[in-house]
C-alpha cells in the first residue's frame, strides 16, 4: 500500500510540474511581463519577477494542497484581489493582442464607433462577476 501512495504522489508531483511548466511556457510565449516591464521601466528585472510569479505559484499550490490557514483581514484580501484582477486583465489583455481579437471583433460586428463603451461594458462585466462572487462566496 506504501508503494501505491509513492507512485500516486510522484505521478501527481510529476503532472503539477508538466501542468505548471505548460503555464509558465504560456506567460512566457505571450509576452505579458516584457510588455509591462518595458512600460515600467524595469526590463533589467525580468528574471527576478520571473522568479517571483514561480515561487508565488509553487507557495499557493503548497497552501491549496496542504489546506494550510492564511488568516487574512479585509484589506489583506483586498489588496490580493487587486493583484489578480489586474494580473488577470494583463494576462487576458495580452492574450487578445497576440491573437488579434479586438480588431477581428471591431470589423466584425461594426463597433468601431461604440468601441469605448465595448470596453467599459466588460470592465463592467469584469467588476460585477468579482463582487458577486465575493458576496456569494463562490
Amino acid at each position: 500500500m506504501l508503494i501505491r501512495y509513492a507512485m500516486l504522489a510522484i505521478a501527481c508531483f510529476a503532472s503539477g510540474v508538466a501542468i505548471s511548466g505548460g503555464y509558465f511556457a504560456f506567460i512566457s510565449m505571450i509576452g505579458i511581463f516584457p510588455k509591462l516591464l518595458e512600460k515600467v521601466k524595469g526590463a533589467r528585472h525580468y528574471l527576478f519577477i520571473e522568479c517571483l510569479l514561480a515561487y508565488g505559484a509553487a507557495l499557493a499550490n503548497l497552501i491549496y494542497v496542504f489546506k494550510i490557514s492564511v488568516p487574512v483581514t479585509w484589506v489583506g484580501y483586498t489588496i490580493i484581489c487587486l493583484f489578480g484582477g489586474i494580473f488577470v486583465g494583463c494576462l487576458a489583455g495580452a492574450l487578445t493582442e497576440v491573437l488579434n481579437v479586438i480588431p477581428i471583433a471591431a470589423r466584425r460586428f461594426s463597433v468601431r464607433r461604440n468601441f469605448p463603451y465595448v470596453i467599459y461594458g466588460l470592465a463592467a462585466g469584469k467588476l460585477v462577476g468579482s463582487v458577486l462572487s465575493v458576496v456569494l462566496g463562490m
